[in-house]
């Protein structure tokens, strides 16, 4: 038997849909608990609405009408990560994250976001569409209003980079002979956060003989929307990427973070590939020289490189090209750290939780680096890191790379 945390009870198994309904795999789940231990809300709440087997009873109630689709209860159901920690350990194959992601649609005039996640998923609709917020964040009236609207956010502070306004668009060509042109998909965050991990990307592939082209409109990805109830917006930016990568003559279509590729792997005729993977593969047909490096760093894989990706070595693969790298890992590498797109907006208390749960379990005297695959863990952690190491820098495996690089 379940019991939630309203005191109602529900049966052990979940009773086959009556109705037709996108969310009718509800049902495979056979309430077997094994996803318990890895899922992050549940181990934070210790209540079974926090769990996947609690939400999926949750979203067949709903949709049999045996329970409202009120605050309480969406509540619970929104918390959710979409890590899919759940789907790695499941016997019955649950396709949870879809669920979540198709309940969240079916159910979003109901899930009340706060304004400035709002504001974030109107705004990255639009060409170049953070940077625009990158560039004014940091003003003491917008910083303010970003403080009323999330008090517990933790937006890191961002001042866009000078030169910027010079870097799209733009072809970057390698010096020597070319052994073809690549496409930087550089998303909604990039090149206003991830400035630097693109610069740093692009330094590494002209090594490696690779023309780069950065696109004339940098466009979401779509995951934003995908995960927060806005499918067909989803669709509508995976669609703009299509025309824009069309126009464009390629070998490659590159991102930096996993969690963008997830959705761009959806483009029709293209070769789409995470950075890493490329450069790793180049880097065995032509290798490049690097510095050694004479201290540890710690390495932070993101849930979308784990559960995603399933890329599990890739990481270590590409930074040990780095003489005497020395890396140590999370304690506890498979709890997330609250990040989730705009989760750490949406629900600012739990994501301050989880992050500082995910910096504890490095012991970051270790090291003043840290590397992170994702712009999203990056930009969440930043925000709470000082507290455990106030000299650490969090950078993409590209930039350690491409800091190590010796000139050729």
């Amino acid at each position: 038997m379940i019991f939630f945390s309203d005191g109602q009870l529900y049966n052990d198994k979940i009773a086959p849909m009556q109705n037709t309904s996108r969310l009718s795999e509800t049902d495979l789940c056979v309430m077997c608990g094994m996803c318990l231990p890895l899922c992050p809300t549940y181990q934070l709440y210790q209540t079974e609405t926090e769990s996947p087997r609690g939400r999926l009873a949750l979203i067949q109630a709903i949709n049999l009408q045996q329970i409202p689709a009120d605050k309480k209860a969406l509540s619970h159901i929104d918390h959710c990560l979409s890590c899919l920690n759940c789907e790695t350990i499941c016997p019955s194959k649950v396709p949870y994250g879809k669920l979540i992601d198709e309940f969240r649609d079916q159910f979003h005039s109901k899930i009340k976001k706060p304004l400035l996640s709002q504001f974030i998923l109107k705004q990255t609709t639009k060409p170049n569409a953070l940077n625009y917020l990158a560039s004014i964040s940091n003003k003491p009236v917008i910083k303010q209003i970003i403080k009323l609207a999330a008090p517990s956010s933790g937006i890191p502070e961002h001042r866009p980079h000078p030169a910027l306004k010079n870097f799209y668009p733009s072809t970057h060509s390698s010096h020597s002979a070319s052994k073809g042109t690549i496409s930087l998909f550089t998303g909604c965050t990039g090149s206003s956060y991830d400035y630097h991990s693109i610069v740093d990307g692009i330094t590494l592939l002209n090594q490696l003989g690779y023309n780069v082209m950065t696109p004339k409109e940098s466009l979401c990805c779509g995951a934003l929307h995908q995960h927060n109830g806005q499918q067909s917006t989803a669709k509508k930016l995976l669609d703009a990427n299509q025309r824009l990568f069309d126009n464009e003559k390629n070998d490659a279509i590159l991102f930096l973070s996993p969690a963008c590729g997830d959705s761009l792997k959806q483009l029709q005729g293209f070769n789409v590939q995470d950075i890493r993977v490329f450069i790793l593969n180049a880097l065995h047909q032509s290798p490049l020289k690097f510095s050694a490096l004479s201290h540890p760093v710690a390495l932070h894989e993101s849930c979308s490189h784990r559960n995603r990706a399933k890329l599990n070595t890739l990481n270590i693969d590409l930074l040990s090209h780095i003489p005497g790298i020395e890396i140590f890992k999370s304690r506890t590498p498979s709890i997330c750290c609250g990040a989730a797109g705009i989760q750490s907006i949406n629900h600012p208390e739990q994501a301050q939780a989880l992050v500082h749960g995910t910096l504890k379990s490095f012991d970051l005297s270790q090291t003043n680096l840290l590397i992170s695959d994702n712009i999203g863990c990056t930009l969440h952690m930043k925000t709470a890191v000082s507290t455990y190491n106030k000299h650490l820098e969090i950078i993409h495996p590209v930039s350690l790379l491409a800091r190590q690089l010796l000139s050729h």
